[in-house]
């Protein structure tokens, strides 16, 4: 008897926006938010079907909060085990360097250093990783790495190539 294949695994992009002043931007989520209502967590989402991880964190940013930012590069990947599933934690990082007018869905937002952070208890938190990333990122340990580590290949736009329908069909049987 075969094993039976179930690999339910959830893609996520978060971001850490850093600004002038060395802060962090949090956001609350909504009320009505599914997973962690009226918590304070990093704004991102999932990627859509057909949508790049750097994609999905620029239309996350503008839904959530409302302004366009493009993301410098990857912090770190969280791999979380929970439940019935396994997410892939994308954690990105941005800076703005100018005032802002932050208008998007989330509940509130505020801007926050590593003081701010020790008075938060865990609990208040979207995610259970989310106060210790944060803290160490602010400790000093702030590389990431460059988008152009993640090279997209969109399949979606292969169709019509010879080669891509050759490749394809060779593992159909």
């Amino acid at each position: 008897m075969e094993e039976e294949k179930n690999y339910p695994k959830i893609n996520s992009v978060k971001v850490i926006i850093e600004n002038q002043n060395a802060e962090i931007l949090l956001v609350q989520e909504p009320e009505s938010d599914e997973w962690m209502p009226l918590h304070w967590g990093l704004p991102g989402g999932r990627p859509k079907l057909r949508e790049s991880l750097r994609d999905a964190l620029k239309r996350t940013l503008l839904e959530e909060i409302g302004i366009e930012i493009d993301p410098l590069g990857i912090y770190k990947v969280e791999e979380l085990l929970h439940q019935d599933r396994t997410v892939l934690m994308f954690i990105a990082v941005a800076k703005i360097y100018e005032e802002i007018e932050l208008k998007g869905r989330v509940n509130a937002y505020r801007w926050v250093n590593a003081w701010d952070l020790e008075k938060m208890d865990t609990s208040e938190f979207t995610a259970f990783y989310a106060k210790k990333l944060i803290l160490d990122y602010l400790s000093g340990n702030r590389e990431f790495i460059d988008f152009s580590l993640i090279e997209t290949q969109n399949y979606y736009d292969l169709q019509n190539d010879p080669e891509y329908k050759k490749w394809s069909d060779s593992g159909v049987t």
